[in-house]
């Protein structure tokens, strides 16, 4: 079955022609029907058609009822599979679920809705109510009426969601296309009419929020007794919501009004009014807002932060003069101020789509020019700053009397901010220029205009040009000491053509920043900085060895940007930059230029090639081969090209690390650069300060590959180190991350599990590290006494003549029968473990500090009447003292039996066998005159009180028999 369910998941369509028979029993043992399964995974209508060709049931349901139609409706299967489903005959009219109606529709097979219409098929029409954008074409509205009270036998949608309290009758006012008949078929079925929902919504409220609602919807609410003032939790009666409505009709809001709705209302949180939100509706109607006025409504109302309609009208990009006009002429205060002292005018001159006609209407009708905000702003600055204004507004307001000079909280002025738009004007800066405002102001950073338009990415020449031309100081610095070719020079989008004629108009080309960098420095961190500005900066005269406070030259600067350029670093080593400078911190360009995520090989050869000091150390001792391999995307190239060019691969940090140590701990390295590390001769188990070696550090890494800690252990590192502070081994680390897969391989290899500390063991070994330590228990147990014996191993008959050796035996029950486990396993069951490992093994498995109870209790067992079965049973279904009886009665002392763990050992071995073996016990042949069931032989090893109760006699390789008795 599960190759069949492979081929559906891969269309597969030549294997399951190939079937023959698909077994209808294998079938029905599936939870989900196998027909379900495919159209699930939305498979072609092809392999549909071959699975009903094998003899499917097309109507075999699921545990919830559902035939394939159902499924196909639900996962939007395609028209020519519910097509082909119809054809061979599947009943859509299931007695045990109904058929979801908005699927139905939302599939668009009009021949299926038909069907369910003229059939009165039992449907769903709770989702389809629910949904306010399915359509609903005239023709089957009618229809869809009558199913609805056909199927609404048990008033299921009379009574509200208890989780939303929404009643169908809030769910169908908020259906795009809900018709009146529907309504009033829920009204007069008795739906409570002022049901609210959690949030103390009606009906009302969500026929005022839809956009296609009809008056006569409206009007039949009204009439029939709905509260008409009733408000949600944030107080927004009706109005407010239809006056949001970018779609509402004035003959709703008419009739709302006309019918006693409290046209002064205030929303809870926010103060307000249905005018507020009809001033903030982007399909803003003047005839709403002038109805909402003549009626009454309070035009100076203020909302919580003392906005008027006139700030909110102005913060809508689609506002009308119309409407503007109308707001002032009917009294709204102009001169209104927000908490933040805003009038209207800075919210018109921050508006994108303001016109010169509504500015000069409000400037004509008293408003205040220059009025400020309580950061200092005028109209002026939000003009400056829209990037959609035009010049006569800004001329509009000059002429009027703005303060031109006026200047921010920051001491900005409207020429400040005018150069930090993107949509920069020439016209605008010369307007401005020209009308006398200063142009070497400064704000409070000491930026003049020159210094913010050179950061602006969409500056142009000629703003440059007018600039200087009109006497802006050229050489002005910041307050950390930056001119205008600084900031040019790190600006992405910087033209040749400004940095030429900044130079050419004399701007000292050598001026150093607070941290002594000079604008060679800035340009060669800059990503998108052209070669072209590089060589005229060096032809020009600028100092390409001046350093920064931290040492660094221009060719460090280059070697750290991201977009680092091979021509840029070789113009400056050809320009003679000291290729061996150092930083503050010692290093050199190599050195940075080997952190840097995009580095290629080419630039390392360059350098090289050219004198670089490769084996040239940081403060930290680290050689470029240590910063290598911590760098992410390091490449292959790079670290064969640096050990081949002689750099010191044993090289120590100050941490005693080696690349190699570095590496490991790199969360991207790949095996082929450890590889290449080792192959070179780096010394494998050299360690770091705190004794930790690579494989510490590799286990420590989460996102190591498994691939080179194998690699690691397999070069001979020393699996068992420990480091000198925390006494860590690799175990321990990987016990720490819970890392199961680690866990197992270092085991496999020999890792000590006697060094970890009680407090770092968890449960995350307990199901591979016990399982390895139980091995060991029972093979050290069998052979203890016999190390010196040249012996063949105990071999196991089985009542069909099977032969399997004792040792492998109890491997294959630890291993869940899994062959190529136990194959990895055999090396690791050390037979020849001393006297006093074998004692430390028994004592640490038997310290208690492992939760047997939670191991065992997973066991799902069976009942055999036999005496070991019995033990078993009694485990999972009688008290203890049965067991201790049960053992009794196979002779064990009682002081090994009230060992509870010991008790437990046996009956994991004896369930472990019976899981594998439930029909047939295996016996040990011990001579033609006797015999031993395994499962005794499992009881007997575990107790050393059967020592010398039976005779056992075996042959070796040699051919020579020994007596055993001594191991039983």
């Amino acid at each position: 079955m599960n190759l069949i369910k492979k081929a559906i998941k891969e269309n597969n369509k030549e294997y399951l022609k190939q079937i023959e028979n698909i077994s209808k029993q294998e079938i029905e043992k599936e939870n989900k029907p196998i027909l379900h399964f495919a159209i699930e995974n939305k498979v072609s209508k092809e392999i549909i058609e071959i699975l009903i060709s094998k003899g499917l049931n097309l109507n075999s349901v699921d545990e919830l009822g559902r035939n394939s139609f159902h499924i196909a409706i639900t996962n939007n299967s395609t028209k020519d599979i519910l097509e082909l489903l119809l054809s061979k005959g599947i009943n859509i009219n299931s007695k045990t679920i109904k058929t979801n109606f908005l699927s139905t529709f939302q599939s668009g097979l009009k021949e299926v809705i038909q069907y369910i219409i003229n059939n009165k098929i039992d449907i769903d029409t709770k989702e389809f109510i629910k949904e306010t954008k399915i359509q609903i074409p005239l023709e089957y509205q009618n229809p869809i009426l009558e199913l609805i009270k056909y199927t609404d036998s048990h008033d299921i949608y009379i009574n509200p969601n208890i989780f939303i309290n929404k009643t169908a009758l809030h769910f169908a006012c908020g259906n795009e296309n809900i018709s009146i008949q529907i309504i009033k078929y829920f009204i007069e079925k008795g739906i409570n009419i002022n049901s609210k929902t959690n949030n103390n919504e009606t009906a009302l409220h969500f026929a005022c929020e839809n956009k296609n609602i009809s008056i006569e919807i409206i009007k039949y609410f009204i009439e029939n007794g709905i509260d008409i003032n009733s408000k949600t939790n944030n107080n927004e009666t009706a109005l407010h919501i239809a006056c949001k409505n970018k779609n509402i009709s004035i003959e709703i809001i008419k009739y709302l009004i006309e019918n006693g709705i409290n046209i002064n209302s205030k929303t809870k949180y926010d103060n307000e009014t249905a005018l507020h939100f009809a001033c903030e509706n982007r399909n803003i109607s003047f005839q709403i807002i002038k109805y909402l006025i003549e009626n009454g409504i309070n035009i100076n109302s203020k909302t919580n932060n003392n906005k008027t309609a006139l700030h909110i009208a102005f913060e809508n990009e689609n506002i009308s003069i119309e409407i503007i006009k109308y707001l002032i002429e009917n009294g709204i205060d102009i001169n209104s101020k927000t908490d933040y002292n805003e009038t209207a005018l800075r919210f018109a001159c921050e508006n994108e789509n303001i016109s010169i006609q509504i500015i000069k209407y409000f400037i004509e009708k008293g408003i205040d020019i220059n009025s400020k905000t309580d950061y200092n702003e005028t109209a002026l600055r939000f003009a400056c700053e829209n990037e959609n204004i035009s010049i006569e507004i800004i001329k509009y307001l000059i002429e009027n009397g703005i303060d031109i000079n006026s200047k921010t909280i920051d001491n900005k002025t409207a020429l400040h901010i005018a150069c930090e738009n993107e949509n920069i004007s020439i016209q605008i800066i010369k307007y401005l220029i020209e009308n006398g405002i200063d142009i070497n102001s400064k704000t409070n950073n000491n930026e003049t205009a020159l210094h913010i338009a050179c950061e602006n990415e969409y500056i142009s020449i000629q703003i440059i040009k007018y600039f200087i031309e009109n006497g802006i100081n050229i050489n002005s610095k910041t307050n950390n000491n930056k001119t205008a070719l600084h900031i040019a020079c790190k600006n992405e989008n910087i033209s040749i053509e400004i940095i030429k004629y900044l130079i050419e108009n004399g701007i000292d080309i050598n001026s150093k920043t607070d941290d002594n960098k000079t604008a060679l420095h800035i340009a060669c961190k800059n990503e998108n900085i052209s070669i072209q500005i590089i060589k005229y900066l060096i032809e020009n005269g600028i100092n390409i060895n001046s350093k920064t406070n931290d040492n660094e030259t221009a060719l460090h600067f280059a070697c750290e940007n991201r977009n680092i350029s091979f021509q840029i670093i070789k113009y400056l080593i050809e320009n003679g930059i000291n290729i061996n400078s150092k930083t503050n911190n010692n290093k050199t360009a190599l050195h940075i230029a080997c952190e840097n995520e995009y580095i290629s090989i080419q630039i390392i050869k360059y350098f090289i090639e050219n004198g670089i000091n490769i084996n040239s150390k940081t403060n930290n001792n680290e050689t470029a081969l240590h910063i290598a391999c911590e760098n992410k995307n390091i490449s292959i190239q790079i670290i064969k090209y640096l050990i081949e060019n002689g750099i010191d691969i044993n090289s120590k940090t100050n941490n005693n690390e080696t690349a190699l140590h570095i590496a490991c701990e790199n969360k991207n390295i790949s095996i082929q650069i450890i590889k290449y590390l080792i192959e070179n001769g780096i010394d494998i188990n050299s360690k770091t300060n705190n004794n930790e070696t690579a494989l510490h550090i590799a286990c420590k890494n989460k996102n190591i590959s498994i691939e080179i800690i194998k690699y690691l252990i397999e070069k001979g590192i020393d699996i068992n180190s420990k480091t000198k502070w925390d006494n860590e081994t690799a175990l321990s680390i990987s016990v720490k991350n819970k890392n199961k897969e680690l866990i197992k391989l270092l085991l496999m290899n020999d890792a000590n599990i006697f060094d970890l500390d009680q407090n770092q063991i968890s449960q995350e070994i307990i199901e591979f590290g016990m399982k390895i330590y139980s091995i060991n228990q029972d093979l050290n147990n069998l052979l203890k006494s016999n190390e010196d014996n040249n012996f063949s191993d105990l071999q196991i008959q089985s009542n069909d003549g099977f032969k399997f050796n004792v040792h492998k035996l109890i491997l294959l029950t630890r291993f869940d029968n899994n062959e190529t486990d136990l194959n990895k396993f055999i090396n690791i069951c050390n037979l020849k473990k001393t006297k006093e490992e074998v004692e430390l093994s028994l004592n640490f498995l038997y310290s208690g500090f492992y939760d047997f109870e939670q191991i065992y209790q997973r066991l799902n067992l069976e009942y055999f009447e036999d005496q070991s079965k019995q033990i078993l049973l009694s485990e999972t279904k009688e008290k203890e003292n049965k067991i201790i009886k049960l053992f009794k009665g196979i002779g064990f002392d009682s002081k090994w039996i009230e060992n509870k763990k010991g008790r437990k050992g046996i009956i994991k071995d004896l369930s472990k066998l019976y899981q594998q073996n439930q029909t047939k016990d295996f016996t040990i042949i011990i001579s033609k005159e006797k015999e031993i069931k395994v499962h005794k032989l499992i009881l007997i090893i575990r107790s050393e009180l059967f020592k010398g109760m039976f005779q056992l006699n075996v042959q070796d390789k040699s051919n020579q028999v020994h007596d055993y008795s001594k191991i039983i």
